[in-house]
């Protein structure tokens, strides 16, 4: 049952390099262009330089927000089903007591 995704991944995987095939589109011609080795190179370059000076800051104190109000419920909530323990328990009504 755990495999669903991944078998569904490499199925995408697969369904792909046959459009890429079809279209004419060589990838070991496509990774050993150097022109396109340069470019990737120069986009990386500039995205962790902007990471480090601009975002990781904001997107840290982000995350750390998101973190304590949504994250940490969400991971609860999962390991409660995982436990077999509803997440809706606390709504249902009380139980009147028997004599």
């Amino acid at each position: 049952m755990n495999n669903k995704g991944f078998i569904q991944i490499v199925i995408i995987l697969v369904l792909l390099l046959i459009i890429l095939s079809l279209l004419g589109v060589s990838l070991s011609s496509l990774f050993s262009n150097p022109i396109l080795a340069e470019n990737f190179g120069f986009v990386k370059t500039w995205g962790l330089w902007l990471w480090n000076n601009y975002l990781s800051g904001p997107v840290g104190q982000i995350w750390s927000v998101v973190g304590k109000l949504i994250w940490a419920p969400f991971v609860d909530v999962m390991e409660g089903i995982m436990r077999n323990v509803s997440p809706f328990d606390y709504l249902k009504p009380a139980q009147p007591a028997q004599q």
